[in-house]
């Protein structure tokens, strides 16, 4: 018996402990704008879809009135995002000799990662920021390259500090052990 209530402790402390790191996760997540914005767009779609179904939940004004304050809430996030991804550089990702999509976005020294991006795994899978514009151009790495360093994912949303470096116009995909451009992306304004 004591067994089974030091194991329903444990597990109730750990049930508490990923709730609040995940309240906390989105906060961070929230803190990539690719992301915010296609939380709050998705958010906003989904409780207009709410009133569009003139679902029945909406009859409970309690109900009604957090359907209305969510819209306005997360509309304005939305637009508050679009107007700061205004201020960084942005790119897609394309693939050379490996696949690789998605966009990015190069805002206040850091990179940060869509929810959507994808790449082919590498063994040393690295992201470089450089000035050339087109690393097939050049042998890569060039004298401007910087590594940031090794990428986190091959799958989704992340995002790495820049050391703050004039000119920089490309973010690149690199494989630093087999010395192979996997993709890149061109950064404007």
């Amino acid at each position: 018996m004591k067994k089974l209530i030091l194991l329903s402790s444990i597990l109730l402390t750990a049930c508490g402990q990923s709730n609040s790191a995940a309240s906390i996760q989105l906060d961070d997540l929230l803190k990539n704008p690719l992301f915010a914005e296609r939380y709050a767009e998705e958010m906003v779609d989904r409780v207009v879809e709410l009133k569009i179904q003139n679902d029945p939940l909406l009859e409970d004004e309690a109900k009604a009135a957090v359907v209305e304050k969510t819209r306005t809430k997360w509309l304005e996030k939305a637009r508050d995002t679009r107007k700061r991804q205004r201020d960084g550089m942005e790119g897609s990702t394309i693939g050379i000799n490996e696949f690789a999509k998605g966009d990015i976005i190069y805002l206040d020294d850091v990179v940060y990662f869509d929810t959507i991006f994808e790449t082919t795994p590498g063994p040393n899978l690295h992201i470089y920021m450089t000035t050339v514009v087109d690393p097939r151009d050049v042998e890569f790495p060039d004298d401007t390259a910087i590594d940031i360093g090794v990428l986190q994912s091959p799958y989704g949303m992340q995002s790495y500090k820049v050391p703050m470096k004039d000119g920089i116009r490309t973010l690149v995909l690199w494989d630093n052990d087999l010395e192979r451009l996997w993709g890149f992306a061109q950064l404007s304004n």
